[in-house]
């Protein structure tokens, strides 16, 4: 894995610390329990292809929202061939972009991000596993007419069926006109 960059202010910081409490027990003189509670303060974006700049918008709102540090995870795909063990140059040029996208969005909004770039024949497991190791909050998926957005649709199938983490699924509205200005072209044409 690649940790490319992480955006922390001060208080977010502090609020990445484990809370610990500790019951003492006057009789014994002993520690009776200690409860640890770690407060999840990130959400992950996992990215495997199809650069959307509406679910990029509503993920960093919902970071922001909810002010959590997004985890831009951009998978890049290898194939499961023994011989074949290199990604396509695309697949690594849309994830560059895909980052990149995302890193400025993040600025302009002020949204913590940690971005990252991961290369694996199983994306969906690769997924699962950085948000539990990273202890992140959920993941985020996106949907658009009953196709996944960011991620194919067989692999938001296959985090659905196993809930080992939560999932917030944002369903993305069809855009219903098109081209805005194509429209007002086509009507002053036909005056």
């Amino acid at each position: 894995m690649n940790r490319s960059e992480e955006f922390y202010t001060s208080s977010e910081m502090e609020d990445e610390q484990a809370h610990v409490q500790a019951d003492h027990s006057s009789n014994s003189g002993q520690d009776a329990s200690v409860d640890v509670a770690v407060i999840m303060t990130q959400i992950l974006l996992p990215f495997t292809h199809g650069i959307d700049a509406s679910a990029i918008s509503y993920a960093l709102a919902i970071a922001q929202r909810l002010q959590l540090t997004l985890v831009v995870l951009s998978l890049i795909r290898l194939p499961e061939a023994p011989g074949k063990r290199n990604p396509r140059l695309e697949d690594i040029q849309q994830s560059k972009d895909f980052l990149e996208f995302v890193h400025h969005r993040a600025a302009r909004q002020v949204v913590p991000i940690v971005r990252m770039e991961l290369y694996t024949c199983y994306p969906v497991r690769s997924i699962r596993a950085l948000a539990q190791e990273m202890e992140c909050a959920g993941i985020l998926l996106f949907v658009q007419r009953g196709a996944g957005v960011l991620l194919a649709t067989g692999e938001v199938k296959q985090l659905l069926e196993q809930e080992s983490i939560p999932l917030y699924i944002v369903p993305l509205l069809p855009n219903k006109g098109g081209f805005p200005h194509l429209r007002w072209l086509t009507r002053w044409f036909n005056r």
